[in-house]
């Protein structure tokens, strides 16, 4: 068993796979600022309870051919409409300021975890004398 296969570690990784999946979401929401008739959309929120369920799983594949249970194939959460405070005359509800705010949002958290993760290594590290 790897190392990154630790229950902590894994609800890390999701995290960081979850931000990365919003990143594309809102960049989508702003490439689409013009476009008529265009929905914001944001993910489901990503909640510990949920990462929780995936990471305790404790389940393992040993053959290429065993089919891969829903809370082994990785982070890929629903889109949803996003709740927009305004919607211009064509239609389109992306509100550019807001949409810009959650990126950053979104960035400042996949920072925080990629450090926290990139500290819990250096401490298994320390442990066995790296």
């Amino acid at each position: 068993m790897a190392l990154t296969d630790s229950g902590l570690l894994r609800i890390m990784k999701s995290k960081m796979a979850y931000e990365s999946q919003r990143e594309a979401v809102l960049a989508q929401n702003v490439a689409n600022a013009n476009t008529p008739g265009y929905k914001a959309k944001d993910l489901v929120p990503f909640t510990f309870e949920s990462a929780m369920k995936t990471a305790g799983s404790g389940m393992m594949t040993t053959n290429p051919r065993h089919i891969i249970p829903a809370s082994m194939a990785g982070i890929n959460a629903a889109t949803k409409i996003a709740r927009s405070l305004e919607t211009q005359p064509s239609g389109n509800s992306v509100d550019l300021e807001q949409q810009m705010m959650e990126v950053s949002k979104t960035a400042v958290d996949y920072q925080a975890v990629t450090a926290i993760y990139h500290k819990f290594i250096g401490l298994f590290k320390t442990a066995i004398g790296k």
